[in-house]
């Protein structure tokens, strides 16, 4: 039974990868400031006392932040291989996808609490 590499059987992009750049970086600049501006007001909220909860949502909201900061430096990276293109940018989508799930479900597990705690 033979098992098959996904990644291995990506199509070659092209050197010129200014077209996958400029719709990412938008994106992820969009999405941190969304996430830091929440992550913000979240964090000045009044509370009596912090429960293991807050920290979870925290840490998922910090690991997201982390996570996009760290796909941005690889969509803007000179140095990526040349010779590998698609594999290089097909991670960096997965990292992005990552970040995003991680910063959307801290958000909504974040406003479920809030909700309940009112």
């Amino acid at each position: 039974m033979e098992t098959l590499d996904q990644e291995s059987e990506l199509p070659k992009m092209d050197d010129n990868i200014q077209n996958y750049r400029q719709p990412m970086v938008t994106s992820v600049g969009i999405i941190l400031g969304f996430i830091l501006g929440f992550t913000g007001n979240w964090a000045l909220q009044p509370v009596d006392k912090a429960e293991p909860f807050d920290y979870f949502i925290g840490a998922g909201l910090l690991l997201s932040i982390a996570t996009l900061i760290f796909t941005l430096y690889r969509i803007l990276n000179n140095a990526y291989p040349q010779d590998d293109t698609a594999r290089y940018y097909n991670r960096t989508l997965k990292l992005f996808i990552t970040g995003l799930l991680m910063a959307f479900t801290s958000v909504i597990l974040a406003i479920f609490q809030m909700m309940t705690h009112s």
